[in-house]
């Protein structure tokens, strides 16, 4: 009796072990469902194109090659004006933004402590799609549309910011935590908060890094000599220090949602004198304007005005979110600035127009 007894506990025991090894086998396969459902989801018509997604972008109108890799173009100067930019460029990017550099340090602009998580965390979740200089050119670039951030230009399409400012360390935050609806970034929630600060601190020092790089050859390529380093790097840590960023907030609270409102947004929609927004994305908001397909972004890559009645919005469908991204612009396209242009309660319409492109029931 006591045998059975003890057998039939070891049968339990061992259909409880199988039961737990399913559910965490099961659980593991959700996960891994979650991380790869971006990457598979069709996109969306903004930044699409069709064709070969490497790197080698050439503008129609000048032929000009505006998205090489940076040693690439470094590579391409020195052919054509003599070495010595190469050594130049790398020695005083190591001066003044290199990791042991006194300079960066003493400039406040860097919260040095974050940057080995921040690095590690980065080569775990990011390396992949953005590389390791943070060019946009990771190996699963070339099959995303559209393409991974290229973080050395120092654009960064979605921020509290104005259009002339660098991002907040906030709005960083914010894209690796909600991601980028509609995109293959996907969100990082479920990433530990403190190191997802991290992940901002070392993007934001990669980025700083990367725009001196790329304004010192800009310069060389300009005046056909060695550029000035350090007049460069005082110029690029001002952009990106926090004591010179300008946020944008809504000029007025939100005003009220009603029919009303809506109305008015559809004629500043339509309005040539406004924001003449349907020119882009056409009297509907599908982004089927009689200029849809016009446009470039900065990198040189064919992209589409949003369809606003698909009520997916990559900076946030809030109504703080479509404000900001009417005011300050989408920074790198030529989705431009309306802050001045038009005013805040006139924003407000606008904002409750794009809404109601995507609302289900109808406006009392």
């Amino acid at each position: 009796m006591a045998t059975s007894l003890r057998s039939r506990a070891g049968l339990r025991a061992a259909r409880g072990s199988r039961g737990s090894a399913a559910f965490s086998g099961l659980l593991w396969l959700l996960a891994l469902a979650l991380f790869v459902a971006p990457f598979l989801r069709s996109a969306d018509n903004i930044g699409s194109y069709e064709g070969d997604f490497g790197r080698d972008v050439v503008k129609d109108n000048d032929e000009d090659k505006i998205d090489l890799p940076f040693g690439v173009d470094v590579a391409n100067y020195e052919k054509e004006f003599g070495a010595g930019l190469a050594k130049h460029i790398a020695d005083a990017s190591e001066q003044y933004f290199g990791l042991e550099s006194p300079w960066l340090r003493d400039s406040g602009a860097v919260e040095f402590l974050r940057i080995p998580s921040g690095q590690q965390n980065f080569q775990i979740h990011c390396i992949g799609c953005h590389g390791e200089i943070g060019d946009g050119g990771g190996p699963a670039a070339r099959y995303l549309n559209p393409r991974p951030r290229n973080f050395r230009k120092g654009l960064y399409k979605f921020t509290s910011t104005d259009a002339a400012s660098r991002p907040q360390r906030r709005d960083l935050f914010q894209t690796i935590t909600r991601g980028l609806a509609g995109s293959s970034m996907p969100e990082f929630r479920l990433v530990n908060e403190e190191k997802r600060w991290d992940l901002v601190e070392y993007v934001r020092w990669l980025s700083m890094k990367g725009e001196f790089e790329q304004v010192m050859l800009d310069d060389a390529y300009e005046n056909e000599e060695l550029p000035d380093a350090k007049e460069i790097a005082e110029i690029v840590i001002k952009r990106w220090h926090p004591a010179h960023l300008r946020s944008i907030f809504p000029g007025v609270n939100e005003t009220p949602y009603d029919a009303a409102s809506v109305e008015r947004g559809r004629a500043y929609f339509n309005d040539v004198a406004k924001g003449s927004c349907y020119s882009c994305h056409g009297a509907g908001g599908k982004g089927d304007g009689p200029t849809a397909g016009d446009y470039e972004d900065d990198w040189g890559y064919p992209i589409r005005p949003r369809d606003l009645t698909a009520g997916t919005f990559r900076a946030g469908s809030e109504g703080v979110d479509l404000y900001r991204t009417i005011a300050a612009g989408i920074k790198g396209t030529p989705m431009g600035s309306f802050e001045g242009a038009l005013k805040p309660e006139e924003i407000w319409d606008l904002v409750h127009f794009i809404q109601s492109l995507s609302r289900k029931e109808p406006l009392k």
